[in-house]
């Protein structure tokens, strides 16, 4: 416990600092690090009541800085973008706690999504009011990522865990502490995440930024430590042995290379050829993936009962809300099917479904059709908004309207593959990247027409006349 507690005075200290000498907007792009590297095992548990997570503490200090020492600008949105839905996701939320089967349980869970998440999106949409901060603050994520990179290549070679310096807790996939071993895969890094497919899905969603960052960086020492970073990534997402954070890295990287600008596109050719170098120097890295693949197609393997899984999922949900008109209308209360404890046929046997690996099934099962309607709407509205403004301003000038973009895009993906949603590190990546495409395209548009009013008020240069005869 005092080590805990020594971190948290440490974060809050740190933020404090930045924020007293460099003012808070200097101070989010190290929040944002620091929210993505904690584990969940960095808390304080109040029995009966809730947790203080290490990122909880991060949030706190930024809401008393954010009136002590916040200033907001003219630069920034006046209203907060996507307000609406938000209330009404909020809102909704809300009432399907109202009809839990658990309520205290779904009380906990919304209060948790208000404070974790959207307070987040709150602070980054308004407080964010130059586009500077906004590529710091995807340098800090990056930052954040490499260093957990480290930590899982850690476990994979080394056979131990950061997380066991902390105490053992009971979480959604299991008792923490431990190095991740699954039988037919082997040691799996998961580094401070709490499970390797969140680890995996973070670092496809945070690759793309750092490919972006070396594009516009100008510094020797950053382009030499983000291609390390990059590297290591690519080695960790592969030993995290995910199936869906690979997918959803190649389907980014696929995507940047047909719609971004030439300089990412070379990167990701030098890429491309290493990786081709690898699995030949490597034979069994290729041969890893392949059965992957092939296991994943048999329905008696693991890999393949897993994914199956995710699509039996939705059958069930629908089974389950057609019960009743109430359970249609509001789910069962969000963080609810836990406790269902449903019993159903799958893969030839009768089960229970103690888990929902499926983020889509959760908030179908959990807050009805409406509940998933909403959540998905506000999702949907970022992402179209996102994809209109690299339409809009092309491929030589979309960098990071398409990382944005992108970035969301994976996390939305895998949400079919995972539950995902409303817990671990990388919804703090999802929620500031979210804030950033709805902010970022104003602040570049201010910025851009200060240049040309500067530009334009400039007195001409004098030229003398027997100059000009020349």
């Amino acid at each position: 416990m005092g080590f805990i507690i020594a971190i948290d005075i440490m974060v809050v200290c740190i933020l404090v600092l930045v924020a007293c000498r460099q003012g808070f907007e200097r101070a989010l792009p190290l929040a944002a690090c620091l929210l993505v590297l904690f584990p969940e095992e960095s808390k304080i548990t109040i029995p009966g009541l809730f947790d203080l997570t290490t990122q909880r503490f991060i949030l706190l200090a930024l809401i008393v800085l954010c009136f002590t020492t916040g200033k907001r600008t003219k630069d920034g949105p006046r209203k907060l973008p996507l307000r609406a839905g938000i209330l009404a996701w909020i809102l909704w939320w809300g009432l399907a706690a109202a009809n839990s089967v658990v309520p205290w349980v779904s009380v906990k869970t919304v209060l948790s999504e208000i404070f974790d998440f959207f307070v987040i999106y709150y602070i980054f949409c308004m407080y964010v009011s130059k586009t500077q901060t906004a590529k710091r603050v995807l340098f800090g994520i990056v930052t954040g990522l490499v260093a957990c990179s480290v930590l899982g290549l850690l476990e994979s070679y080394a056979n131990w865990t950061v997380v066991s310096l902390f105490p053992r807790i009971v979480h959604r996939s299991g008792v923490s502490g431990s190095v991740y071993v699954d039988m037919s895969r082997g040691i799996r890094a998961q580094s401070t995440f709490g499970h390797p497919i969140l680890l995996g899905s973070a670092l496809a969603m945070t690759v793309p930024m750092a490919l972006y960052l070396v594009s516009i960086s100008r510094s020797t020492a950053q382009r030499w430590f983000l291609w390390s970073g990059i590297l290591l990534m690519f080695a960790c997402i592969y030993k995290t042995g995910s199936r869906g954070p690979w997918i959803a890295l190649a389907l980014s990287l696929g995507t940047l290379l047909v719609f971004n600008k030439a300089r990412v596109r070379k990167y990701l050719v030098v890429i491309a050829l290493l990786t081709v170098s690898v699995l030949v120097v490597r034979p069994g890295v290729g041969e890893t993936i392949w059965n992957n693949y092939i296991a994943t197609l048999d329905k008696n393997s693991t890999q393949g009962e897993s994914y199956q899984y995710r699509y039996a999922l939705y059958d069930l949900a629908v089974r389950e809300l057609d019960r009743s008109v109430r359970r249609a209308i509001f789910g069962y209360g969000p963080e609810s099917f836990y406790f269902l404890k449903i019993t159903g046929e799958f893969n030839g046997r009768v089960m229970t479904f103690v888990s929902c690996d499926n983020s889509i099934a959760a908030l179908l099962i959990e807050t009805g059709y409406l509940g998933l309607l909403i959540a998905m709407s506000v999702l949907a509205t970022a992402l179209v908004r996102a994809y209109r403004k690299c339409r809009r301003v092309g491929p030589r000038a979309n960098g990071i309207y398409l990382v944005l973009f992108v970035s969301m895009a994976t996390f939305v993906f895998m949400m079919t593959n995972v539950a995902i949603l409303g817990w671990g590190q990388e919804n703090f990546i999802f929620w500031i990247v979210m804030a950033l495409s709805m902010t970022y395209p104003r602040l570049a548009a201010l910025e851009q027409k200060r240049k040309s009013e500067t530009a334009l008020a400039r007195p001409p240069a004098l030229v003398c006349v027997g100059e000009s005869a020349q």
